[in-house]
């Protein structure tokens, strides 16, 4: 092994008994009294400044004016690749720190930061957007949010809680089971959609509570996609065990009945979530910022859900071996390739051919990203609020044509990392036309804003006078 092997290897158990102690015994003394202390990242800190200082010579020139091959090339080396994983893991420890700290100091239940402090150890960015929406929320309402939850929908909130356990199970199955499927480590699948199922659980039931007058509604929502959800990760989890695939295999009876037994479900979810969508539609909200950020987030995501249909339908690479007897599968998430070839780390999107999943996740996590949003746009109260409720509806349109970009760059066979002419044109596309809506918007409401701050201003100067 070289130098930079073992320093790699160091770093990655180094790493983990911060995270499990943040996310398994956050109420721990030992824990708070690590966490407090600023030497966790400042370890991390120092690793990365022994790695990069010696190749300043190198570095310097790509930070200071970069271009993407130049990284890529860095990148695909082992001193390029160690650092910026260091690099990584220092900024994560330190967002996730922050984080931990943050909520405990607001008296946010700690166990509802487990999927949170987890998503930031995945994905820092997306980690450090999730906390601030469980912040915004319990800043909104002094009541602790796991019994508005609980008083919404309870078997929500339930299943939320199981997809956490499960959460920590399938961990443990990543570290002890060697086994792999379709190229990947056999409990990954379970791990990741432990956390979407919990995401979306808790961000469904908090959806629910803004209905009024539908009980029976609420709850035939709530009741369903808490059963569906649990049986397609109960699934999952079982498929794993017989060391097989659980989407697209019709491999034997049944396996073929376990995949059919998931489509029906999430079809119901996809249902439900309609239903939800409806009941937003018709719900009056006394902010519309907040109203359309709902709206549009349920929307969005539901076009999200819709993109996994095209996964269904066999690829001309699986007809072709389907003809030959050779495997039996029912679709991929992968165009252009069969499923388990190259892919990025963790969420796996294939890396050589179009992936269905990007879409997939991008507008699933609508219905988190469009809230947030509205939350933001929603704090500038220096616009009028006309004026804010059509940033947050072009922001939507905007996100929702994203997706349309990206489901269509994948079904072309093209992969999320190497886009084209016509997929760049398509995003500059959406973001003008999103620019040409929000730059005037803007500038009008500031100009009200302002007009209308001066008259006040000379009003109370008159009478004054």
């Amino acid at each position: 092994m070289s130098g930079l092997t073992y320093v790699f290897a160091a770093v990655n158990l180094l790493v983990l008994p911060c995270w499990l102690l943040m996310i398994g015994m956050p109420a721990w003394r030992g824990t708070r009294w690590l966490m407090r202390s600023p030497l966790p990242v400042a370890v991390f800190a120092a690793v990365y400044a022994g790695l990069v200082i010696p190749r300043l010579p190198t570095l310097l020139p790509l930070v200071a004016s970069p271009r993407l091959d130049d990284v890529v090339a860095l990148l695909g080396t082992a001193d390029g690749a160690t650092i910026a994983w260091v690099h990584f893991l220092a900024l994560d420890l330190f967002v996730g720190r922050w984080a931990y700290l943050d909520s405990h100091a607001r008296g946010i239940n700690p166990w509802l930061m487990a999927p949170v402090l987890l998503l930031t150890l995945l994905f820092a960015p997306l980690g450090y957007l999730a906390y601030l929406s469980v912040r915004a929320l319990y800043a909104s309402d002094p009541r602790p949010l796991l019994v508005r939850l609980w008083r919404t929908n309870a078997a929500l909130t339930v299943v939320g809680g199981l997809m956490m356990a499960t959460l920590l199970g399938t961990l443990v199955g990543l570290v002890v089971d060697p086994q792999v499927i379709t190229g990947a480590p056999a409990w990954l699948k379970p791990t990741k959609f432990a956390i979407s199922t919990a995401i979306y659980s808790f961000t469904l039931v908090w959806l629910l509570g803004f209905v009024r007058g539908h009980p029976r509604l609420v709850a035939l929502v709530g009741n369903a996609s808490a059963g569906a959800l649990s049986i397609e990760v109960a699934i999952i989890c079982a498929q794993v065990v017989r060391g097989t695939t659980s989407h697209f295999n019709n491999a034997t009876p049944l396996d073929a009945t376990l995949f059919q037994i998931m489509g029906g479900f999430i079809v119901l979810v996809w249902l439900m979530g309609l239903l939800t969508a409806g009941l937003l539609i018709r719900q009056r909200l006394p902010d519309p910022v907040l109203g359309w950020s709902l709206r549009l987030g349920v929307l969005i995501a539901l076009v999200g859900m819709a993109v996994a249909f095209f996964m269904v339908v066999p690829t001309s690479e699986q007809r072709a071996l389907l003809a030959s007897s050779a495997q039996r599968l029912s679709g991929a998430h992968s165009v252009g390739v069969l499923d388990g070839g190259p892919g990025l780390p963790l969420v796996g999107w294939s890396t050589v051919a179009g992936d269905l999943r990007v879409a997939h996740f991008v507008g699933l996590h609508g219905l988190q990203v469009l809230p947030l949003l509205g939350w933001l746009i929603g704090r500038a109260t220096w616009l009028p609020i006309g004026h804010r409720a059509v940033l947050i509806v072009t922001a939507g349109l905007a996100y929702l044509g994203l997706v349309a970009v990206l489901a269509w760059q994948a079904l072309r066979g093209q992969s999320v990392i190497a886009p084209d002419g016509l997929t760049l044109g398509a995003v500059g596309l959406v973001v003008g036309v999103a620019g040409l809506v929000v730059a005037p918007t803007v500038v009008r409401g500031w100009a009200q804003a302002n007009a209308t701050s001066r008259v006040a201003v000379a009003a109370v100067d008159a009478r004054v006078m």
